[in-house]
């Protein structure tokens, strides 16, 4: 069956998924279009029951699966699945999400007869019964969802992730698909040149979806924090601009303080297993002190990886996939 004979493709990057697509595929299951559409799995290698958890589902989807032999990272899966897709409208789905019914045919109705949009999803995360949920996670959550709404127009590929639609004629103007070398942050550095190629990126509030794999701890975040830092600098370096529009330097005594502490942290320790330390201890400590304490600490390290990603962090950043910690294997591909 050609590209372009079913209305919507749903494209499922899956690593380690069996204990995540149960909740995607049945959320699936249930929606409300009439027109023809499909799921496209796509897994990267196979380490568990996945196979068996997508052939559950096959009498109540339109429903196919890639296996790739051998683990490639998420950027491969995603350029295999894009390819091999047959709909018109193309679905970003992660295996940890889960959409409402109406969510196929909202997609699809945003591209009615036109091709120049993109649809950038919010994604909410699920609560966790975690020490670092309750002194930060929960709060970087909130502010998270709000970017998405918050962020103006020309802006909004800084968000481009887990969830989003484009047509499949937007898809081919780009010179390629998913950029190989961006193994974090290859979402928005799809969706900047989604928007330099003309596709105007809408938000659909209708459309935010609830998320299942967010961080479980500061030992995790903190270390994430640094390869985000890392992946803005090769950003900057392969398109010749930040990633981030620069925040003005805040004037009052604590928050200069602030700054000052956190950039110091940077040039003080500058390597990406600095911060698994750090974040271990962050963890620990969170766990210990009074919330909104340990909300600052878990917040410092944060924002001090981040700035020494930045500065002092390989542009190749393939150099982090064998070191990532077993909890963020277990959560997702790493995405931007």
């Amino acid at each position: 069956m050609p590209a372009g004979t079913v209305s919507a493709s749903v494209i499922v990057p899956s690593h380690r998924g069996a204990h995540r697509l149960p909740a995607l595929l049945r959320a699936l299951s249930v929606q409300d279009t009439t027109e023809p559409w499909e799921v496209l799995v796509v897994l990267d290698r196979v380490h568990d029951e996945s196979p068996a958890v997508i052939d559950a589902f096959r009498d109540r989807l339109p429903l196919r699966a890639l296996h790739s032999p051998a683990p490639h990272g998420v950027v491969a899966a995603l350029n295999v699945g894009y390819d091999q897709a047959r709909g018109r409208v193309l679905i970003r789905c992660d295996d940890d999400l889960t959409p409402a019914p109406d969510m196929v045919r909202r997609h699809v109705a945003h591209h009615r007869g036109r091709d120049d949009v993109g649809v950038s999803c919010a994604m909410r995360d699920v609560p966790s019964a975690t020490a670092y949920w309750d002194t930060y996670g929960r709060e970087a959550a909130a502010r998270r969802t709000a970017q998405w709404y918050d962020r103006e127009p020309d802006r909004r590929w800084v968000d481009w992730s887990a969830h989003n639609s484009v047509t499949r004629t937007a898809w081919s103007r780009l010179d390629h698909g998913f950029d190989p070398r961006f193994v974090y942050g290859q979402d928005s550095e799809l969706g900047f040149r989604l928007a330099r190629s003309g596709v105007r990126i809408v938000v659909d509030p209708a459309l935010e979806i609830e998320h299942r794999g967010a961080p479980l701890s500061a030992a995790n975040r903190v270390p994430r924090a640094y390869v985000a830092g890392a992946s803005r600098s090769l950003f900057q370096r392969v398109h010749g601009e930040a990633h981030e529009v620069t925040v003005p330097l805040r004037r009052g005594l604590r928050t200069r303080a602030w700054d000052a502490g956190t950039a110091l942290t940077a040039a003080a320790l500058t390597e990406w297993r600095h911060y698994e330390l750090l974040g271990r201890g962050a963890e620990s400590a969170s766990r210990r002190l009074p919330p909104n304490v340990g909300r600052r600490v878990v917040a410092f390290c944060v924002e001090s990886a981040g700035r020494a990603g930045r500065r002092h962090g390989s542009t190749d950043l393939s150099t982090y996939r064998p070191q990532k910690s077993r909890e963020l294997q277990r959560e997702r591909p790493a995405t931007g």
